[in-house]
């Protein structure tokens, strides 16, 4: 088998084997079955190590080009069936089948305003459009050379409970710290009153939770505008859910009250401590009400604490769990908005019993979670890394926040109001009645930055006359810059009454 090798260039030698082999196979001239030589034997011929051969095969045999066959070979692979997945044009003519295909339309999931919009690309748009959608880590402050150190002595020194199944409740060491932290953080967590359950993010706990509490026909209650993802997994889910209006302190109880009055409410969901998507922290006062509320009408609260790492400052108010004493709170954290988000790792904390159900309903949905990632974090947390990440952020996040209220304050026009977060990622624009966000989304991108539509967080994704800004991906000074393009837009919107009736006519959706 004859293969070009070129000693002199800067490609290694296995991955010119590897391109030779490939554009053979790829013209017809090593066709499909056919028998390719040894490792041995290709090194002799070519004039290189048997292990830069070894080297070349396990990639083509990793990209589907050859196979080995054992006492006979190694060969090369049929990759006909292969044309349809990468060009979505069949090899042969589908078979003629007399019945019609299965349809699965009625297994659609509702999907208006699923998934916040990816930033429009560059081309598009004259300006550097500035993207305040996403609220979410920035990846420029994730401390990478220590990720790699602590990852490269797991790697070099494995341990097979890593790779193993684990106990579902988790990886015990990371399970007794956060004990130990929820205890700091005021919740009871003596044996039998809460225990902790790992899980792959907030996500994916607030998903066990419903699937726990959920019967047919049930109805949970959620905030008012609240997070996106609430909404889409309840949606997903196919349950129905009422939403609650908030205002300066949180959830209005009155509204809350009148709707547990009405039907049966499975759940509260809220999201007490910087909410998101309004900033808005709920007061002691509220949280006890809520609390009260909960207990006469035996209700559980789903309480996503997602912001117990992100604040900056006021009052450093106790969960709803820390002032939990009936065991109805159902606790969800996350080291998703603070560490790596990517990593997928929160806890829920429960009330002993219900922890005991998670823990069964959990080995039976995914038997149990990576070991290897749950060891990292925790390893990440025992040198003090985690500590000292968790300042280096909420300092930056903090001083973002800061520049983007300077900047609102400065340009936005009268009559137009924002909330001021004491952490998070992001805060709430309120607009004058009877503007609504899409028109003023298309606007504001005309003037170069992009806003979270209220369709987003609004049960029943409906608009409002409000939107979101997440300053975490941002410097200082763009953040002020978009404020500034921010006023520009709103200010043009508040000079000419006609202008919001010519966008909202021309843009009633993204």
């Amino acid at each position: 088998m004859y293969l070009p090798i070129d000693h002199a260039t800067e490609v290694p030698l296995y991955q010119q084997v590897v391109d030779g082999v490939k554009a053979l196979v790829d013209d017809g001239r090593l066709p499909a079955n056919t028998r390719v030589p040894s490792s041995r034997q290709l090194a002799e011929e070519l004039d290189l190590s048997r292990k830069t051969v070894l080297t070349a095969y396990q990639i083509l045999i990793a990209d589907h080009y050859l196979e080995t066959r054992p006492q006979a070979g190694t060969f090369v692979v049929d990759r006909s069936a292969l044309k349809e997945v990468q060009t979505g044009t069949p090899a042969t003519p589908p078979p003629v089948v007399d019945s019609s295909l299965f349809d699965w339309s009625p297994f659609a999931v509702p999907n208006t305003f699923f998934a916040l919009p990816r930033q429009r690309v560059a081309t598009d748009h004259a300006l550097d459009v500035i993207n305040l959608i996403s609220a979410t880590p920035d990846p420029h402050l994730f401390p990478f050379d220590r990720i790699k150190q602590i990852a490269q002595t797991m790697v070099w020194n494995p341990k097979d409970y890593f790779f193993t199944y684990g106990h579902a409740q988790g990886y015990q060491p990371l399970v007794e710290h956060l004990e130990q932290r929820m205890a700091l953080e005021g919740v009871a967590m003596a044996p039998g009153q809460n225990d902790i359950v790992l899980v792959t993010g907030f996500q994916k706990g607030l998903h066990l939770l419903i699937d726990l509490l959920a019967q047919p026909g049930d109805v949970f209650a959620v905030e008012q505008p609240t997070y996106a993802s609430i909404l889409n997994l309840l949606m997903a889910r196919r349950l129905d859910y009422v939403g609650i209006p908030m205002d300066r302190e949180g959830m209005r109880l009155d509204r809350l009250e009148a709707a547990l009055k009405q039907q049966q409410i499975r759940a509260i969901i809220t999201i007490p401590t910087c909410h998101n998507p309004t900033g808005t922290t709920m007061s002691l006062e509220r949280r006890e009400q809520l609390l009260a509320l909960a207990g006469q009408y035996q209700v559980p609260v789903i309480e996503d604490d997602y912001a117990l790492d992100l604040r900056f400052d006021g009052p450093r108010l106790p969960s709803l769990k820390a002032l939990d004493q009936s065991g109805l709170v159902l606790h969800i954290g996350s080291f998703s908005k603070v560490f790596l988000p990517g990593l997928r790792l929160g806890w829920i904390t429960a009330p002993s019993p219900a922890a005991l159900e998670l823990v069964r309903l959990k080995r039976a949905v995914d038997q149990s979670d990576s070991y290897f990632l749950q060891a990292f974090q925790h390893e990440f947390i025992k040198r003090g890394y985690y500590d000292q990440h968790v300042r280096l952020v909420t300092r930056t996040y903090q001083s973002r926040r800061d520049a983007l209220i300077e900047g609102l304050a400065h340009y936005l026009p009268p009559g137009i109001g924002f909330s001021r977060p004491q952490g998070g990622l992001s805060l709430w624009v309120d607009l004058p009645a009877p503007w609504q966000s899409l028109p003023v989304y298309h606007l504001a991108r005309e003037e170069g930055v992009e806003i979270g539509v209220a369709p987003f967080f609004m049960p029943g994704k409906s608009d409002t006359s409000g939107f979101r800004l997440a300053y975490s991906l941002h410097s200082e000074a763009s953040l002020k810059e978009a404020a500034r393009r921010l006023g520009q837009a709103l200010t043009r919107l508040s000079d000419d009454p006609t202008l919001y009736e010519h966008y909202a006519a021309t843009w009633p959706h993204l």
